[in-house]
């Protein structure tokens, strides 16, 4: 390892070497200062809306790589090896340098497009385990970017260098290349799994490309400027993102303008919202795209690092997250996902990894609401009724008229007994009887 060090750092230019002493030397100077220690994060309180307002976003977790989703910190490395741009060692396991689109298949798994890598991750949560897609031929990957799956859990990687799109089996395996010929630089994919459609955002040519999702073959564009004398209304400048709500109806994150444009089945424009500003429901750069069980609309803000939550008609409902390193901030969003257990899944690109929300739908809320907490008791509690079955009965004694019977059987025993008592002793001679002897 320290081989391979060594030849890496003589590879690089003579400024990178420059800059990794300058730095190193300042490392050194550094190293009594004591270092302001960050506070601590009561994760099961992250919420949001804070309290006193019911919760409706929790935070779950934050994954990079393998480690981490077995609990375990991986090791740092160091300053020159940082610079030097060393991959990363044997025993950090997988981890991601660079994530940009994510999705979630029907059995929880999460899929994360890493771009200078040429894989997508596959991150199982409930085993703890990472594997990839697209590391070896012929599904090699050039520059992916955006990624899709569709309601039997096939997975859709596209190549915004190929000008393609490669589809995966559930298992990981190859199953097809295609758009080649119809796509200029794709970026950001949807799957309409009831109308059988593949969305591509193809950002070369400022359009939607709309597949067959049976046969991968190209059906017709959408939202495309053929001549500058058309009407722009609904015009795309930059499309990155598109995400399908239960209506079918598309929304689209435009970079540029900054909005949201929002499309029928048919590739009719509906509505746009939003601007640029750091206000609510305003933009700096809108990247990902999602929308929940509710029907709620969630864009990721790459330069604002905040992730908003909308209605379907654009009213801006909640914001999550601001800049910065911790759990619950960002420095630089990507993608966002929603999966079918209400986990949000969003990508942060510094540092590399996926931050994992839950979102409370609207009907636990109202299961709740339905059933409040039982109010605590004002005196010592009654004993359980378990408890007092277990203690012997206690007798309550004869009652008074049971006693006056007793009583009377009593004396008429005593009466008999006296009777027979008389009648067998001799009588007492009179007085005058003993006169008269």
């Amino acid at each position: 390892m320290k081989c391979a060090l060594k030849n890496r750092i003589l590879r690089l230019p003579i400024t990178a070497v420059v800059i990794a002493a300058f730095l190193a030397v300042a490392l050194l100077a550094s190293a009594g200062t004591k270092k302001p220690v960050a506070p601590k994060v009561d994760l099961s309180k992250l919420v949001w809306p804070p309290p006193p307002d019911e919760p409706r976003i929790r935070f779950v977790g934050q994954y990079n790589g393998e480690l981490e989703l077995m609990g375990m910190k991986p090791p740092k490395a160091g300053m020159l090896e940082r610079i030097a741009g060393v991959s990363v060692s044997e025993e950090e396991r997988p981890r991601l340098w660079k994530p940009y689109g994510v999705a979630a298949d029907s059995k929880g798994h999460v899929y994360v497009v890493d771009t200078p890598q040429h894989i997508v991750f596959m991150f199982d949560m409930e085993n703890k385990k990472i594997s990839f897609r697209g590391e070896k031929a012929p599904a090699n990957l050039s520059n992916p970017i955006g990624i899709a799956v569709d309601d039997h859990d096939r997975l859709f990687v596209t190549d915004s260098k190929l000008h393609q799109v490669t589809c995966f089996s559930p298992k990981g395996d190859f199953i097809a290349v295609f758009g080649e010929k119809d796509l200029e630089r794709p970026a950001g994919a949807a799957v309409d799994s009831a109308l059988r459609r593949l969305y591509v955002a193809d950002v070369g040519k400022r359009r939607i490309a709309v597949f067959n999702l049976d046969t991968l073959k190209l059906e017709r564009y959408f939202a495309e400027m053929k001549n500058p004398d058309d009407d722009r209304t609904g015009a795309l400048t930059n499309p990155n993102s598109i995400a399908i709500d239960p209506d079918g109806l598309i929304y689209i994150t435009d970079a540029i303008v900054p909005s949201v444009f929002v499309y029928d089945t048919d590739g009719n424009f509906v509505r746009v919202w939003g601007k640029r500003g750091d206000g609510p429901g305003m933009f700096g750069r809108p990247k990902g795209i999602a929308i929940d069980a509710d029907g709620h609309v969630y864009v990721a803000d790459s330069q604002l690092n905040r992730l908003q939550v909308f209605s379907a008609e654009g009213k801006p409902l909640l914001q999550v997250g601001s800049g910065g390193w911790g759990p619950g901030q960002f420095m630089l969003m990507a993608g966002v996902a929603i999966d079918s257990s209400n986990r949000i899944i969003v990508v942060d690109q510094l540092p590399a990894r996926i931050e994992v929300f839950r979102y409370i739908t609207d009907a636990e809320i109202k299961r709740k609401q339905e059933s409040p907490a039982q109010p605590a008791p004002t005196s010592a509690p009654a004993e359980p009724a378990l408890e007092v079955a277990k203690k012997p009965a206690v007798p309550s004694g004869p009652t008074i008229e049971e006693l006056q019977k007793e009583l009377a059987d009593l004396k008429a025993k005593l009466a008999v007994q006296n009777k027979d008592t008389n009648a067998s002793q001799p009588s007492k001679p009179t007085p005058d009887a003993e006169k008269k002897q």
